[in-house]
């Protein structure tokens, strides 16, 4: 008797943390979610799928299980000024990912390595042509937040500046998550899956923590 309660408070316990994962974040009430019956302006008009826009199960390009093309993704500004400087020479692959879709109003988001074979293999089509120009980030990065350079060597270099450690504490993340491979990057201020906040709400701008009082700014700027 006492296994078999064991065993109903470990199922339980697995139970929530599935949930858990699953509430951290809800793509499909985000702009990502690019479905025909997205709650976007822009979304498609013959794909019912959410995540074959970004990802596949096979045929990926690149990781993770990308279904998109990074690798023409080049040409690059980034940002410097007399206080900070990037000298990296090109973006990290992480930004890449985003870059596939928000480099300009011209990318091709209807082309996806593997498409849904629900569709015949067919790309999909949108209800709009490119992406919005709101959305368009383009390659100079000059007046956007620095990315691609290695978020610890910043961190000993500059005294307003929090570890990682302490940052990944204050927004409930890990180190890896926020900085992968070492790296400052898109993702470390955004959840493209759109996270959650204490209301089950999607945090605004797909921001991993709400910047109201700057509160994202000041997870890692020690002001």
């Amino acid at each position: 008797m006492k296994k078999l309660a064991l065993v109903a408070v470990v199922v339980a316990v697995v139970a929530m943390m599935a949930f858990g994962v699953y509430a951290a974040s809800d793509i499909r009430n985000t702009k990502h979610n690019l479905a025909s019956w997205g709650p976007g302006t822009y979304k498609s008009t013959n794909y019912s799928e959410i995540c074959v826009f970004c990802h596949t199960p096979h045929a990926a390009g690149s990781w993770p299980l990308w279904n998109r093309n990074m690798t023409g993704v080049t040409g690059f500004i980034t940002y410097s000024s007399i206080a900070f400087d990037v000298t990296a020479s090109d973006i990290d692959s992480t930004s890449k990912l985003c870059f596939s879709c928000h480099l300009a109003t011209t990318s091709p988001t209807t082309a996806l390595n593997n498409p849904s074979n629900l569709k015949n293999n067919a790309q999909p089509t949108f209800n709009f042509i490119g992406i919005r120009h709101t959305a368009a980030i383009g390659t100079n990065l000059r007046d956007d937040h620095p990315v691609a350079f290695n978020y610890t060597n910043a961190q000993l270099a500059h005294s307003e500046i929090d570890t990682a450690s302490n940052v990944a504490t204050k927004l409930n993340e890990t180190t890896t998550s926020l900085f992968p491979n070492g790296d400052m990057t898109c993702s470390s201020c955004h959840d493209v899956h759109g996270k959650l906040d204490s209301g089950n709400n999607v945090i605004p701008v797909l921001l991993r923590r709400s910047n109201a009082s700057s509160m994202l700014c000041l997870a890692c700027h020690l002001k």
